[in-house]
């Protein structure tokens, strides 16, 4: 998967758990593939200040969409976190 290190020096998550939510998750794989994307578009055109704005804005919006995603996701990122977010049920 070529996004793989792009996504996980950005968002600190492990090959496996990168690996598994791809695979369980079509919709994420394609926003991962989608960053890369937009990553390499913003370094070509890095120097045309008009086009490197509008992959700065993709970049930013899909960030916001895989973290978002990640954090909905937190069984697969990690056991800490995961048991963090499962309080009793029931309790009011």
């Amino acid at each position: 998967m070529p996004a793989a290190a792009l996504i996980m020096r950005r968002f600190n998550v492990d090959e496996l758990a990168l690996r598994r939510l791809c695979s369980a998750h079509p919709a994420f794989l394609s926003l991962c593939e989608d960053y890369a994307t937009a990553c390499c578009a913003l370094a070509r055109w890095g120097n045309d200040e008009a086009k490197a704005a509008d992959y700065r804005a993709v970049i930013e919006e899909l960030e916001r969409e895989i973290s978002s995603f990640l954090a909905g996701s937190t069984r697969y990122v990690g056991p800490s976190q995961a048991s963090s977010t499962n309080g009793p049920k029931g309790s009011h």
